[in-house]
């Protein structure tokens, strides 16, 4: 596993980069986007695929956003065919296709642009294979562990696993939100390294320290069986008879109505088994709140000694985390520690190092 000193040199390289001579947007350079989610549908892709929309017209792209929304109501199979004949259309004018995971988006995008002779990036910031596995299952496997060892896996988990390793090993540049991540694939999909960057999160540089409205944690998330949601809530029932006044707020919202109850939240708790890194932690740096995280996580590199880590697992050690912060005194300590993490990494930022790899790929 990487350390914070790592990841910090990937983006230090990528803003030596763009300092440097030769990274000027090529005239004329149009992208195409394919994405498995767009705005109002929540998650990384969405945000991702709506910042690069919005922010890279400013720098000389053209972007064209292919949906994966709007072909998901056809049968499988007969959905990934048709998504592929949109990209293909896409993609006749544009130099280079971005795709936001590796397999609803990337075997067809990746298929069409190789047909079209066009350069590929794909930004993977989850893990579906894993996902799907830990589903089927029920086991709780921890996603640092899930390559290491042998699995049965079910026919479409492993063509899950061919799909990934296909789009990894084609792909002309790769792209990450966590060095932990790109270490774990890196050893299980055996692709080129060099072709693989880091470019992290959004880290909102304004902030704001807002008053909690009650002692609400907010968890959020879509339901799924790696979320652990089950031992959350029986901790909290089971707290709940010592501090009545204690909520759990699991509600999937819309980002703006999931905005605002961070900003009157107590205090933000994910139970995870594995987190790649984690969106709801970063609102609640953006607003003061304290955090409880997966210690599985990519986002440990970047906010060790910030938020409280614990193995999710372990229904001993959550239940210590969560009724720590109901003490006062630990609770405004870990509130000042998040009040004074200083790690602004703007929009404008994370563009322009998805700019410097998309120049780097049109410049050959």
């Amino acid at each position: 596993m990487n350390s914070a000193s790592d990841e910090g040199q990937v983006r230090t390289e990528h803003r030596r980069d763009a300092g440097s001579p030769g990274t000027d947007t090529p005239r004329g350079v149009k992208l195409v986007i394919a994405t498995p989610l767009y705005p109002p549908e929540i998650g990384g892709p969405a945000t991702y695929a709506k910042l690069l929309e919005e922010g890279l017209p400013g720098k000389g792209v053209e972007v064209e956003v292919v949906k994966f929304g709007e072909v998901r109501h056809l049968p499988k199979v007969v959905r990934h065919v048709a998504y592929f004949w949109r990209v293909f259309r896409a993609v006749k004018e544009a130099d280079a296709v971005i795709a936001f995971d590796t397999w609803s988006t990337g075997v067809p995008a990746i298929f069409a642009a190789r047909l079209r002779r066009k350069k590929t990036l794909v930004r993977i910031g989850g893990d579906f294979l894993w996902e799907t596995y830990l589903a089927r299952t029920r086991q709780l496997v921890k996603l640092s562990t899930f390559y290491s060892e042998e699995r049965a896996l079910s026919l479409k988990e492993r063509l899950l696993f061919l799909g990934a390793r296909w789009v990894t090993r084609r792909a002309d540049a790769l792209v990450f939100n966590t060095a932990w991540q790109k270490d774990i694939w890196e050893k299980a999909y055996a692709f080129d390294p060099s072709k693989a960057s880091v470019i992290e999160n959004e880290y909102p540089p304004v902030r704001e320290s807002p008053p909690a409205k009650g002692r609400v944690f907010v968890s959020a998330g879509r339901p799924h069986v790696l979320k652990n949601r089950k031992m959350l809530e029986s901790i909290f029932a089971d707290l709940k008879r010592s501090f009545p006044d204690i909520e759990l707020d699991t509600r999937v919202l819309p980002p703006s109505e999931h905005e605002a109850r961070i900003r009157d939240a107590y205090a933000v708790v994910m139970s995870s088994v594995s987190e790649v890194n984690s969106n709801t932690a970063i609102d609640a740096i953006r607003f003061g709140k304290p955090f409880i995280l997966p210690y599985d996580t990519g986002a440990r590199a970047r906010l060790a000694g910030v938020g409280i880590f614990v193995d999710t697992l372990d229904a001993t050690a959550l239940r210590k985390a969560v009724e720590g912060l109901l003490d006062t005194e630990e609770y405004r300590q870990v509130s000042a520690r998040v009040r004074a993490y200083a790690f602004p990494h703007s929009r404008e930022e994370v563009t322009q190092e998805f700019l410097i790899i998309l120049n780097k790929l049109c410049a050959y």
